[in-house]
């Protein structure tokens, strides 16, 4: 066990069990920030002061449930049981262990992937927010490098960024994956994706970059950075561009109006004289990126590319986005707990990208019957494997380019890894 993880508190009983219990379903269902130790009392029907015997208060639990995931990581990379020689059955057993682990953790896996520590929050939360896992990095180096070892891996395929967004995609499972299959299928189907391909013959680069799909893609790309972000030219450009970035670090429930206005460098009156109030910020800033990710798709859908074209130009939406949208990026990671317990903005954009969903959902399925890509699980499961893999933050690796992330996704997702070439 690694000496850089905190013990658990030492808290223990059946009592103990429900509040944390119960506390990680409305983490879950509520987010961190919204609920209170109130809230966790009545769900649990106890008197708030009954907890206290337990938790000394809610970030308590949320250190216990985090520093229970860290250990539960820490477990799966140093099993001596999990040893496989065959190196893409160890790929596909590791994963399958961090999917289940994730799904066992999933309140502490939302609430480090989708909450921004509140500002109040002790160095001992950022901490265990920040809990990294040597043992199961190491697993991970130590299984990709073996298959790329093996020969089995095609040279063109960037094995940095294929453990990369194996590490991300399982830990974080929980959270991409509500529900649509059991760990083990999800794990299995998510390794087929990457290793050998959503496509069943997929069209060489030449024919890739030169179909309509990813010409109107990079056209509506190309349109956008005549309006790339500039030094705001007057106080609301200032207001918005600071909300954009409070919003991100702080998280949108944890801003208030007055953060906003600090940041801004511009007095309250000020503020409300040029905007309405915090829900309109927020509707600004996610309706001109939701409306980004909105053009470039329908220009996508319009232009009626057999369904390889069509994926590998999506991919190249979201990879450029990613990495040129951080902020806004991080607002909707973050904003991901309440996608359907809230109104307002971020419920809005969350239904715009169920939309989206629905749409991939019928090229996949399109693509399936017409013989272009392979049966790997149902349309909706297949579909979030695609969304989820283009979703990686491949920026964060390295500082990974445009071209090197949307390279990666063709040979590895569309492709295949071990596909021969």
């Amino acid at each position: 066990m690694s000496a850089s993880l905190p013990r658990a508190t030492e808290a223990v009983g059946s009592r103990a069990d429900v509040v944390r219990q119960t506390a990680a379903r409305l983490f879950e269902a509520s987010g961190y920030a919204a609920t209170t130790m109130n809230d966790i009392a009545d769900a649990v029907g106890v008197l708030p002061g009954s907890l206290y015997h337990h938790f000394r208060s809610k970030e308590d639990i949320a250190v216990d449930l985090l520093t229970a995931l860290g250990h539960a990581l820490e477990e799966v990379g140093t099993d001596p049981t999990a040893e496989e020689p065959d190196p893409e059955k160890a790929v596909r057993l590791l994963a399958r262990r961090v999917v289940e682990v994730s799904f066992q953790h999933g309140a502490a896996v939302r609430l480090r992937a989708h909450e921004a520590p509140p500002s109040v929050a002790t160095d001992r939360f950022h901490q265990a927010m920040r809990m990294r896992s040597p043992a199961l990095d190491r697993a991970w180096r130590q299984a990709i490098a073996a298959l790329g070892d093996s020969g089995a891996v095609a040279p063109e395929v960037d094995l940095g960024l294929l453990r990369f967004a194996l590490q991300h995609l399982t830990l974080n499972a929980a959270s991409f994956y509500p529900g649509v299959a059991s760990p083990a299928e999800l794990a299995a189907h998510l390794c087929d994706v990457v290793l050998h391909g959503l496509v069943a013959r997929c069209p060489v680069d030449a024919e890739l970059d030169d179909s309509p799909a990813l010409k109107a893609a990079t056209e509506v790309v190309a349109s956008w950075r005549h309006g790339s972000r500039a030094t705001p030219a007057n106080d609301r450009e200032a207001i918005v561009a600071a909300a954009r970035a409070e919003f991100a670090r702080r998280g949108y429930e944890a801003t208030t109006i007055r953060d906003v206005a600090i940041a801004a460098g511009v007095r309250m009156g000020t503020l409300y004289r040029r905007i309405e109030s915090k829900e309109a910020l927020l509707g600004e800033i996610l309706g001109s990126y939701g409306s980004r990710f909105e053009q470039a798709f329908q220009a996508i859908i319009a232009a009626g590319a057999p369904a390889p074209q069509t994926l590998d130009a999506v991919a190249r939406v979201f990879v450029y986005v990613n990495r040129r949208h951080p902020e806004e990026r991080r607002i909707v990671t973050d904003g991901w707990n309440r996608r359907e317990t809230t109104t307002g903005p971020l419920h809005d954009y969350f239904i715009a990208t169920e939309r989206r969903l629905a749409e991939l959902r019928k090229i996949v399925r399109h693509g399936v019957t017409a013989g272009e890509l392979r049966r790997i699980a149902d349309p909706t499961e297949t579909a979030l494997h695609f969304r989820s893999l283009i979703w990686v933050p491949y920026q964060e690796h390295g500082r990974t380019s445009e071209v090197r992330a949307h390279t990666f996704v063709r040979e590895a997702v569309l492709r295949g890894a071990l596909t021969p070439r």
